[in-house]
């Protein structure tokens, strides 16, 4: 059997499908390249660098695989990196008819390429990318199509939704810290909302007409027996609670019945909510359905003295309390099965926050920073929160659009969507040092909005492009002369004026101190964009910008970025030189 091969689609995005078959093609082959491609024909969802990192991070467990962007024909592709075998998945009569007209087409070049064709398993050959996209579209369940990172991505990109869990022990403050959050997001200008798992179990349980939750009802009744029924002919939820709480079995038995018709209502909820959506369940964890939120939670810790308190408000005895504190996971259990989540499928994070009385706000507001940070994928609600909390007029959504196609321009490897949200992110962990902090975020947004290698005008006309936006919706002279200032100062890096520059300046390089394989994807991806310009001229201008940057007493020139990337960013151009052959580097 050939050792390598190559397995091309557009990825927009990658599924279960698309995964399974290089699962299985990964145990015939040695090594196999997945390449995410461009068909000119098609209008993609979402750019080629963003396929390439979903796909990337959904294959991460797979170690002789290796995802790549490529354009061009796929044929040529193999060819010039030694690859004797594309792969093709086949779902039915139809794709088998076009892959044998594409191997003849491919066959006709006479490179010698052959094509390994593996059909569908059956439980996944209704699985696509279209058919991902058109159910998101419909707030359907795609954790079975596709990666919950991809899951995440798709909720962003099509419906607007960035989905937290809330969860914690009862008594820990879930619907408080659910409007508190609420509360942060109104003053940045991003609609949260709080979705109460628990108020949709009381609307199935009394107040919903439809024919199925009648259906439900009576099932419950029938379940429990008729002292749980009131007298409209709902479900009395007092003496269910005493019934289930007082028994394992019988509680796991009411949440089997409860799972599908929660889980219809709570996309009947998701329906016109676009931005932060707080998904507040006590059983998030026990219920495993953690997948709704992408593994993304907030878990909250409570004192056992504020948590008493609490509950003796609500009028619980003592028996009551224990018992519903013995029916569901404590804390460290809670935890325990979050992690695992996150761990199975390598997606999400677990934050946690100490609610107990006497709690510090200003943390929660952090907390907040941090989980737009991680969860805002492709910048669109902290450029809302800028243009909110700059009091700008106007469509926020046109300059957003305009900046995202900007930078999705298929000559961007490396300037693109993806820059700016690693500095975003970047800029989340400094902007308690940042003085003017929404004017360093608009130069940071268009400060590579026009990027053509060999130019020596990107920086003038980036600036000048965000001179014109910020003009025509408000701003003033001196907010956008500032933006101005930062974006035409970035062409050098050097001798920044005050210390919002320097940031600004060390957010721009902050890459050059990744880890090693990172660092080596951003040389490629900077080598891809001059690609027209042959090997020898590329690597003497390359290599003399980098042996300037280690001239310079430190490369960064604030003491944050110095202890956080100075060490590693001189080993990486350091190594990096060493196998140009650039001496006394």
């Amino acid at each position: 059997m050939k050792t390598r091969a190559i397995y091309a689609f557009s990825g927009d995005p990658v599924t279960f499908g698309h995964i399974d078959i290089i699962q299985r093609a990964s145990r015939i082959f040695d090594h196999l390249t997945v390449a995410i491609g461009v068909n000119p024909d098609k209008k993609y969802t979402f750019s080629l660098e963003q396929r390439r990192k979903m796909a990337e991070m959904s294959l991460a467990p797979i170690k002789n695989v290796s995802v790549i962007a490529f354009e061009g024909l796929l044929v040529d592709y193999a060819f010039e990196h030694n690859i004797p075998v594309i792969i093709k998945g086949v779902r039915n009569s139809s794709d088998f008819d076009y892959e044998i007209w594409l191997h003849q087409v491919t066959d006709s070049q006479k490179l010698a390429i052959d094509t390994f064709l593996l059909p569908a398993r059956q439980s996944l050959a209704h699985v696509s990318s279209s058919s991902a996209k058109a159910l998101q579209l419909e707030q359907g369940l795609i954790h079975e199509y596709v990666p919950l990172y991809v899951k995440q991505c798709l909720e962003a990109a099509i419906s607007g939704q960035y989905i937290l869990g809330i969860s914690g022990e009862i008594g820990s403050g879930k619907s408080w810290v659910s409007e508190k959050l609420r509360e942060i997001g109104a003053k940045q200008g991003i609609d949260v909302f709080n979705i109460e798992l628990d108020f949709i179990g009381h609307q199935i349980l009394s107040a919903l007409k439809e024919p199925v939750y009648k259906e439900i009802r009576q099932e419950i009744i029938r379940q429990f027996g008729p002292s749980v029924k009131n007298a409209e002919g709902g479900v009395n939820r007092k003496k269910l609670g005493d019934i289930v709480f007082n028994d394992k079995e019988k509680l796991d038995r009411l949440n089997d019945i409860f799972y599908t018709p929660l889980v219809v209502r709570l996309r009947r909820e998701l329906y016109h909510k676009q931005g932060l959506i707080l998904f507040n369940a006590a059983l998030i964890a026990e219920s495993d359905m953690t997948y709704l939120c992408n593994n993304n939670v907030l878990l909250l810790h409570v004192d056992k003295e504020s948590q008493k308190k609490r509950l003796e408000k609500r009028k619980l005895s003592e028996a009551q309390i224990t018992k519903r504190l013995e029916s569901q996971f404590n804390e460290a259990q809670k935890r325990e099965q979050m992690a695992a989540a996150v761990s199975k499928s390598s997606q999400g994070k677990l934050w946690t926050y100490d609610n107990s009385d006497g709690a510090d706000e200003n943390k929660l507001e952090k907390l907040y920073q941090e989980i737009i940070s991680y969860m805002d994928v492709f910048g669109f609600l902290r450029f809302k929160s800028l243009w909110y909390r700059s009091r700008a007029k106007g469509d926020f959504e046109v300059i957003y659009n305009h900046l995202k196609i900007c930078y999705a321009a298929r000559n961007r490897y490396y300037h693109n969507l993806l820059h700016i949200i690693d500095g975003l992110n970047h800029l989340t962990s400094v902007r308690d040092k940042i003085k003017n902090i929404e004017i360093l975020e608009f130069a940071w947004w268009y400060h590579d909005v026009v990027y053509e290698p060999l130019s020596h005008e990107n920086e003038y006309l980036s600036a000048q492009s965000a001179l014109k936006d910020l003009t025509s919706f408000g701003f003033d002279a001196d907010f956008t002369e500032k933006v101005i200032s930062l974006i035409d100062a970035s062409k050098n890096h050097e001798d920044p004026e005050d210390e919002d520059m320097a940031y600004f300046f060390d957010i721009d390089l902050a890459v050059l101190g990744s880890p090693w394989e990172d660092f080596l994807r951003y040389e490629e991806n900077i080598r891809r964009e001059y690609a027209f310009i042959d090997d020898n001229e590329y690597n003497k201008c390359r290599c003399d910008f980098l042996v300037n940057l280690l001239k310079r007493k430190t490369i960064y020139h604030t003491e944050h970025f110095q202890s956080l990337f100075e060490k590693k960013a001189h080993e990486n151009i350091r190594d990096l030189l060493k196998q140009k052959g650039i001496k006394n580097g």
